[in-house]
C-alpha cells in the first residue's frame, strides 16, 4: 500500500514537473522570440532555402558529387545571392537629402499630375468636366497624400542647409529645389496662417553649415550607416541558417520524434511526413509563379523604359509580394507607379511609348503579369498545391499583418497549410488508433 501512494505521489510530481517545465520553456522561448524578432525574418528565409535546395542536394549526390561538395556548391550560391541583393539594397538607400528630396518629388509630382488629369491651371481653376465631376470627392484624399509627404519646418530648413553644402553657389538653381520652392508656395497658399510662412521665405537667408557635406540631421549620417550595418549584419545570418540546416543529416527530425511516447510514434511521422509533402508542394510551386511573376514585371518594365536596375528592384518586390493573396498584385502596382511618379528620364525601347503615358503602360505591364500569373503560372506551376478558403486566407493575411507586418503577410498561409495540414493528419490517426 505504501508503495502503490509513493509511486502515484511520484507519477504526480513527475506530471507537475513536466508541465512547470513546459511552461517555463514556452514563456523563456515566446520572451526570447520577441527579443530577437529581427532575426525572425532572416533566419525564416535560411530556412526555407534550405528546404527548398534539398531535393537539388538529394539530386547533386545522386549524381556523383560527395555531400560535403554539394552543400558547399549551394552554400556559395546561396551567400552570393544574399549578398548581391544586400548590395543592390544598399546602392538605393537614399542619404538624408536624398530621402528629403525624395519626398519633395513625390509633392510636386502628385499636384503636377493631378492639375494635369484635372485640367487645372493658373487660368483655368475651375479645370475640367473630370474635375467637376469627382474632384471634390478626390480633394480630401488628396490632401491626406499631401500632409503625409510634405515636410515640416524643421525639415524644410534642413533640406535647404544641405542642398547649401552639396551643391555650393549653385543650389538654388537645382531642378529639385525648384520643386521644393513650388511645394512651399503650393503649401503656404493651401494652409495659409496654419504654415509657417516666414520661415519658408526666409530659408534662402540661412548661413551654410561648418562642415556641409557630413551636415547630419538629429538622426545623422551615422545612424543611417548603423541602421544599414545592421540590417546587413542582420541578413547575413540566413546563410548561416541555410548552411547548418543542410548539414543536418535528420537529426532535428529524430529529436522531435525522440519526444514522442513510443506508442504514438507512427502516428507522429504520418503527420511530419504529410506536413512535408504539402508545404514542399505549395512553397516550391509559389517560388516558380513568383519568380515567373517577377521576371515578367522586369521584361514589361525595361521594355517600357524603366532603368534596368529599377526593374529588377520592382520586380524582386512585385515576385515577392506576389505569394501574398489578393495583396500581392496591388502591392507590385503601387511600386510601380510610385516609381514613375518621381522618375525624370525614359529610354523606352519601344517608339510609341511617352513619358506622357508611362502610367498607362505600367498598368498594362501589371495587367500583363497578373493576366499570365491567373491563365498560365497558378494553374500548371501551383495547380491545387493547397485548397484553402477565401475567406480563411483573407483573416489569416490580415491577422499576419498585425502580428509581424509584411514578414506576416508573406508567411502567413504556409504557417495555415501546415496547421490544417498537422491538425487534419492527427485527427484521422487518432481516430485510426481509436485515441478518439
Amino acid at each position: 500500500m505504501h508503495s502503490g501512494t509513493s509511486l502515484s505521489a511520484r507519477i504526480k510530481r513527475r506530471r507537475w514537473i513536466y508541465l512547470g517545465a513546459t511552461g517555463f520553456g514556452l514563456v523563456v522561448g515566446l520572451a526570447l522570440l520577441w527579443a530577437l524578432r529581427e532575426l525572425i525574418l532572416p533566419s525564416i528565409v535560411g530556412a526555407l532555402g534550405a528546404y527548398l535546395c534539398r531535393p537539388i542536394l538529394n539530386r547533386m549526390k545522386r549524381r556523383g558529387l560527395s555531400n560535403v561538395v554539394s552543400i558547399l556548391l549551394l552554400f556559395g550560391w546561396f551567400f552570393i545571392v544574399i549578398v548581391l541583393l544586400t548590395k543592390q539594397v544598399q546602392s538605393i538607400i537614399p542619404d538624408e537629402l536624398g530621402k528629403l528630396e525624395l519626398r519633395v518629388r513625390v509633392q510636386y509630382k502628385l499636384a503636377l499630375q493631378y492639375n494635369e488629369i484635372m485640367g487645372i491651371t493658373e487660368e483655368e481653376k475651375n479645370g475640367n468636366l473630370l474635375n467637376e465631376m469627382i474632384g471634390g470627392e478626390l480633394q480630401p484624399f488628396m490632401k491626406k497624400l499631401n500632409d503625409l509627404v510634405m515636410l515640416t519646418s524643421d525639415e524644410r530648413t534642413q533640406f535647404v542647409r544641405l542642398y547649401m553644402g552639396r551643391y555650393g553657389a549653385e543650389w538654388m538653381d537645382q531642378k529639385y529645389f525648384e520643386y521644393f520652392l513650388k511645394n512651399v508656395r503650393d503649401d503656404k497658399q493651401r494652409l495659409g496662417k496654419a504654415y509657417v510662412g516666414d520661415q519658408a521665405d526666409g530659408l534662402a537667408k540661412l548661413p551654410p553649415p561648418d562642415h556641409p557635406q557630413d551636415t547630419p540631421s538629429d538622426e545623422g549620417g551615422t545612424s543611417l550607416l548603423a541602421t544599414v550595418g545592421n540590417v546587413v549584419s542582420l541578413w547575413l545570418a540566413s546563410p548561416f541558417v541555410f548552411l547548418f540546416l543542410l548539414i543536418d543529416e535528420g537529426e532535428i527530425k529524430k529529436n522531435l520524434v525522440y519526444l514522442v511516447p513510443n506508442r504514438y510514434f507512427e502516428m507522429v511521422l504520418t503527420v511530419i511526413d504529410n506536413v512535408d509533402q504539402s508545404i514542399g508542394k505549395y512553397l516550391r510551386g509559389t517560388l516558380m509563379e513568383s519568380s515567373l511573376v517577377g521576371l515578367t514585371f522586369v521584361v514589361c518594365l525595361f521594355s517600357i523604359g524603366i532603368e534596368f536596375k529599377w526593374a529588377l528592384m520592382i520586380g524582386i518586390v512585385a515576385g515577392i509580394s506576389n505569394a501574398i493573396p489578393f495583396l500581392g498584385p496591388a502591392i507590385g502596382l503601387v511600386v510601380s507607379l510610385l516609381y514613375t511618379l518621381v522618375v525624370e528620364d525614359f529610354s523606352p525601347i519601344l517608339p510609341f511609348i511617352s513619358p506622357d503615358n508611362m502610367v498607362l503602360w505600367v498598368v498594362i505591364t501589371v495587367g500583363i503579369a497578373q493576366g499570365l500569373d491567373n491563365a498560365v503560372y497558378q494553374p500548371i506551376v501551383l495547380g491545387s498545391a493547397v485548397s484553402l478558403h477565401p475567406l480563411v486566407v483573407i483573416i489569416g493575411v490580415m491577422g499576419g499583418s498585425i502580428l509581424l507586418g509584411f514578414a506576416g503577410m508573406l508567411f502567413a498561409i504556409p504557417a495555415i497549410v501546415i496547421i490544417k495540414v498537422v491538425i487534419g493528419t492527427l485527427f484521422a490517426e487518432m481516430k485510426a488508433y481509436r485515441i478518439i
